[in-house]
């Protein structure tokens, strides 16, 4: 299943963007609520961070059978998914099974649940002009946000038409 992108029909609980995104965020606070829940660069899940000429890479393993979400995407940004096979449901985009290699552009105000059908590795290319030579919380928070509540409302994607 090499590059391959599928997009099965949505089941009515998820048919809309606002359910797909009450959906995201109630499977987040399940699985915070697991004991064994792992948050950020950590051994499970390790992330990679690069620094070139005004970018920025970071690239997490995700070991196959894991259930997580993300960070909201303050701006958009291109994604890569250069190893696996990986179920993502996002508001706007329903729900996707993706096979690597992939690329992908997130857009502002993104934020996915995932599932890892096979080991996979994904790497997310931000703007860096304010030359960050590594990877702090002030520099993260430049990029991502946790709630949509953070999310400023200049930078909202207007997706509840």
């Amino acid at each position: 299943m090499d590059g391959t992108y599928l997009a099965p029909p949505m089941p009515p609980h998820l048919d809309t963007p606002e359910k797909r995104r009450e959906f995201i965020v109630g499977f987040e606070d399940a699985l915070a609520a697991q004991p064994n829940a792992v948050w950020g660069d950590n051994e499970i899940m390790p992330l990679t961070h690069k620094f070139c000429d005004g970018m920025y890479v970071r690239e997490i393993f995700i070991p196959a059978g894991m259930l997580l979400t993300g960070k909201i995407y303050l701006r958009e940004n291109p994604c890569f998914l250069m190893m696996g096979t990986i179920a993502i449901i996002t508001e706007d985009g329903g729900l996707v099974m993706m096979s690597a290699p992939q690329v992908v552009i997130s857009p502002a105000g993104c934020k996915r649940a995932a599932y890892a059908l096979t080991d996979v590795k994904w790497a997310n290319v931000y703007l860096n002009p304010n030359g960050h030579a590594e990877f702090t919380e002030e520099f993260e928070k430049e990029l991502v946000c946790n709630t949509y509540e953070q999310l400023p409302r200049i930078q909202r994607k207007e997706i509840f038409q």
